[in-house]
């Protein structure tokens, strides 16, 4: 049926039957937003568009793309603000625009658009929507299933008439680490997740306190609310047809959460519904150098499967996975002594040196890594050549960048494109270089037209004569180098808040460096008492079935939860131990709880073999604890950890109601001990005082046997050495 409110667009005329109209109508459309309106990625985005910078070596806006293809879309149009004609020129020589692509891919010029805005109410003027359609940023990567949020759009349209508009928000469980650097609060109804109030909250950095002031007269027909700050807003929109419009008749509506949606819910003029589909699909934007570097880390580890690396989106790209989710083109030359460590993807052409160690990266293609070479968590982009016995740490290096040997890169460090780095230097912490003078004043480039991803020749003339931004780094770069330090005015969180505690909140690192770092380097702590999760002053967590929840509580079911579906999807290792590490860090949890979870979820295992009568109860405990016991070799590390183990898995047996518990705690700790995972020391030590607690005694008979057993066999095997000595 045609729509009744909107332009009609400009390619149909009064001539056009009622048939065409039905058929233009039921074509669904999608925006996309080329453009961020934010700086957070300068400087690279001065001289190319956020969209085209290279997540896993696929441009952004590909990752776009393919999520609409799978949803169906037939009219795409690309909405671009600044370097518009490198995206142009993208598209036009890419597989969108061959005549069996999917959809049909239109780029609209709006240069004059400085916010969402700006770009709706230009998207208005141009009369081009015809129905309902998807908003979508140009930085999206998302497996969502779209047919399911297409479905509850259509049916809370068919149940409120006012209904305008659908946002998309993904659940941020414990593990997850990529919360919105824009976080906020929403208060649904429950009945129907309608959201009837919404409210930015301050980042944790600054440190800001923060109260809800609601009123009341929102919640009068309401029966049951909850409040969520626990959703990652995906900026993913399904859209009417009156949404362009109402940003036409209210041009102090800028953004599209904090003056559309909560202009529109708290208007009562408007009275126009929005409602929130929730959903437990992947679903992250690239909105931040934190995310970029979390979500490249999930999408080597196939969090957004089915798009994942070697399916190849690109027509000229040949990955293939190999285990501990390495990925390799065709033609990477890689020398005999060289180590690529997990998670880590390489480009063709590409050649590696001897004795070079590479682990949790991306290399680009073309790439020349010399000899002794150290890469840990960092992105190398295409054509970059890195000189003998250099470090890199937890950082970029955009394409065409020259970093000569014996060179230090520290941590949370963009180096831009074509930057020069001289021999024998030192980049300090958190620096950003490029390669031409860039002013930093976001003021002044705004004011003269250029947001996050001006136009380079004109990003290129803005430099501040007043200041050093314009005089070579020398002592960073070098004499030979070539490199002007980047550096902003305020946080690069301007845009949602003037506070300078929000200086690291767009970090690279972002204080989470930790997860890349190897289980043995990290102090393991065995005490007993459970750790809170910590809360800022404004954090607000309301449990969605109304119960009130202790955070400890949280991790053990989220704890169990993330063993669980590793045993079920039998992942490997190192996914399962990332998985966990991330969970604990992010809860703020010791070690001993985490090896509790991983204790209940194998001892539940176990249990299902047995009830279900799959296996017997010996069988079950070894197929378990030969497979999954290893992850205890990432969660103890000193004696006394080995000595919590034991306890634990002796307090959960006996928790458990097994029919031989005797008989399961045996075989656990003969099969941990055959895997060298427990030694004789611990285990000595261990029965040392168990033994002596007479409580213990029905589930330990085999067990005290067994340790017997070990006892004589080491006196028998030291009497054999004293005698072969003799």
């Amino acid at each position: 049926m045609a729509a009744k409110k909107g332009k009609p667009s400009k390619k149909g005329g009064n001539n056009n039957s009622n048939r065409d109209e039905m058929e233009q109508d039921d074509r669904l459309q999608a925006i996309v937003l080329t453009d961020s309106f934010e700086t957070r990625f300068m400087p690279l985005t001065a001289s190319k568009p956020r969209c085209l910078l290279p997540l896993a070596n696929i441009p952004l806006i590909e990752y776009t793309l393919e999520s609409l293809a799978m949803a169906a879309v037939k009219e795409v149009y690309l909405v671009c603000s600044a370097h518009a004609d490198q995206i142009i020129e993208y598209i036009e020589n890419s597989k969108w625009n061959l005549p069996w692509s999917p959809f049909k891919v239109t780029t609209i010029m709006s240069p004059e658009s400085r916010s969402i805005g700006d770009a709706m109410r230009d998207i208005d003027n141009r009369g081009i929507i015809t129905g309902d359609f998807i908003l979508i940023s140009g930085d999206l990567v998302t497996n969502i299933e779209f047919d399911k949020v297409l479905e509850f759009h259509k049916k809370a349209h068919q149940n409120d008439k006012d209904h305008i508009l659908t946002m998309c928000l993904s659940k941020a469980t414990g593990y997850y680490k990529t919360r919105s650097i824009q976080p906020a609060t929403f208060i649904l109804d429950k009945s129907n997740n309608k959201c009837i109030y919404y409210e930015d909250i301050p980042l944790a950095h600054s440190k800001s306190k923060s109260a809800l002031s609601i009123d009341p007269e929102l919640l009068e027909d309401v029966e049951e609310f909850s409040l969520r700050n626990d959703l990652i807003d995906c900026r993913i929109d399904i859209c009417s047809q009156q949404v362009p419009p109402l940003f036409q008749d209210n041009f102090d509506y800028q953004s599209l959460r904090s003056d559309f949606v909560k202009g529109v819910i708290s208007s009562d003029l408007l009275r126009k519904g929005v409602y929130a589909y929730i959903t437990d699909e992947y679903a992250v934007r690239a909105e931040s150098w934190h995310a970029y570097d979390v979500m490249s880390q999930d999408f080597l580890g196939r969090w957004a499967y089915p798009i994942v690396l070697d399916a190849n989106f690109l027509e000229d790209q040949t990955y293939s996975y190999e285990s501990s989710h390495i990925y390799k083109e065709k033609d990477v030359v890689l020398a005999q002594s060289c180590k690529i460590g997990k998670c880590t993807a390489i480009g063709s052409g590409t050649k590696i040196g001897e004795g070079s160690s590479i682990e949790n990266c991306v290399i680009g293609r073309n790439c020349q890594i010399g000899e002794n070479i150290s890469i840990r968590n960092s992105y190398i982009w295409d054509n970059t050549n890195i000189g003998n016995n250099s470090i890199i740490n937890h950082s970029i290096i955009a394409s065409d960048v020259n970093v000569g040997a014996n060179v230090l890169i520290n941590k949370g460090c963009v180096i831009g494109f074509n930057v020069t780095i001289d021999d024998n230097m030192v980049v300090p912490e958190s620096t950003k270089l490029s390669s031409v003078p860039i002013k930093s004043g976001n003021n002044d480039m705004f004011s003269q037209g250029l947001s996050e991803d001006s136009d380079s020749e004109a990003a290129e003339s803005v430099i501040d004569k007043s200041t050093k931004c314009d005089v070579l780094a020398v002592d960073i770069v070098g004499e030979n180098g070539v490199g002007y330090v980047y550096e902003s005015d305020v946080s690069d969180d301007e845009e949602d808040s003037i506070s300078g505690n929000l200086k690291n909140a767009n970090s690279l690192v972002n204080q989470m460096e930790e997860l890349y770092l190897s289980d043995d380097s990290i102090a393991s702590a065995t005490t007993k008492t459970k750790k809170k999760r910590t809360m800022s002053s404004n954090s607000m967590y309301t449990d969605k079935d109304d119960t009130e929840f202790e955070d400890d509580e949280d991790f053990e079911e989220e704890g169990i939860a993330t063993v669980e579906r590793a045993i079920e999807n039998n992942h490997d290792l190192d996914t399962a131990m990332l998985e966990l590490n991330t969970l604990r860090m992010s809860m703020n949890v010791t070690y001993h709880e985490v090896r509790t979870v991983t204790i209940m979820s194998m001892l539940r295992r176990v249990n299902h073999f047995i009830f279900t009568q799959t296996l017997g109860a010996k069988e079950a405990v070894a197929k378990v604890f030969n497979q999954w016991g290893m992850l205890f070799k990432r969660q103890c590390f000193e004696d006394e950890d080995f000595i919590d183990l034991i306890n634990i898995i002796l307090d959960q047996v006996l928790k458990i109601d097994f029919e031989k518990p005797e008989l399961i705690l045996f075989v656990a700790l003969n099969s941990l001990y055959d895997n060298d995972i427990l030694e004789e020391e611990n285990i000595y030590e261990w029965w040392k005082t168990i033994s002596q607690e007479t409580k213990y005694s029905s589930v330990t008979s085999l067990t005290a046997k067994w340790v017997e057993w070990l006892q004589n066999a080491d006196e028998e095997s030291s009497e054999e050495s004293s005698e072969e000595e003799s």
